[in-house]
């Protein structure tokens, strides 16, 4: 992604238009597909709401959203419809069970637990805004108080979804670059992370799939991440992560 695509995020001014901020829903576009060529080049129809809330609803899915820890993957994002009600929900569940001093990290964890890989350029830049979106709004709604895009929070929480949500193709394991895709493990570590770098390919134990460079399993989807060895972890302070 170009400098420029970047720039839509850090840019965003989040104004206060009242003395007091209400959760809102994020606007979104109920059309379920963008063009015929689209479709017929990619595959492409997106998932409309009801279905995603109703696939959301099962009780074994709902015990995961309420679940920190719990990871979520999205191998096809599309414009974010899944990943958006994730994160509205798991964060949902961190404002039931936090305080002020808590919201902070509860939320990083719950963001931090959400993957996705996204094909084409222009889904991926709308799937990163309205999770960032929905990032604020929870955080503004609960603290009463804007978030300012010089803080601390704010670049964490953008840095985790430019590291979890990424450009790729799920089929060859490989980006617009032809490199490897590559997501971040977040490990705790009481009030810190040790960031962990695995490739989506060493997911699957395969031995049709040649990947010398990475470790296998590295990640357990839909489960608690687990401690491995590696030798490009950094442990920092979680709302500071982008700093890593």
């Amino acid at each position: 992604m170009s400098k420029e695509e970047i720039s839509l995020f850090d840019d965003q001014q989040f104004e206060m238009t009242s003395k007091k901020f209400e959760l809102k829903a994020v606007a979104e576009d109920d059309n379920l597909i963008k063009s015929k060529d689209r479709v017929q080049h990619h595959g492409e129809v997106f998932t409309p709401k009801w279905m995603v809330k109703k696939m959301l609803a099962e009780p074994a899915i709902q015990e995961k959203l309420h679940d920190l820890h719990a990871t979520f993957f999205e191998p096809s994002a599309g414009e974010g419809a899944f990943l958006k009600e994730i994160l509205h929900q798991k964060l949902a569940y961190v404002d039931q069970i936090s305080n002020k001093t808590t919201w902070k990290n509860n939320a990083l964890w719950a963001l931090m637990s959400i993957y996705a890989i996204e094909l084409l350029e222009d889904n991926l830049i709308k799937a990163k805004r309205v999770m960032l979106e929905v990032f604020i709004n929870h955080y503004q709604a609960f603290m009463q108080k804007a978030l300012s895009s010089n803080t601390n929070l704010y670049k964490s929480a953008k840095y985790v979804i430019d590291m979890n949500v990424v450009q790729g193709n799920t089929l060859t394991f490989k980006n617009s670059k032809d490199r490897l895709i590559e997501f971040k493990e977040w490990i705790p570590s009481g009030n810190k992370v040790t960031q962990n770098t695995f490739t989506y390919k060493s997911l699957f134990n395969n031995d049709d799939i040649d990947d010398v460079d990475a470790n296998e399993g590295q990640l357990s989807l839909f489960s608690n991440l687990e401690d491995t060895e590696s030798q490009k972890r950094k442990t920092m302070q979680l709302t500071k992560v982008y700093e890593g």
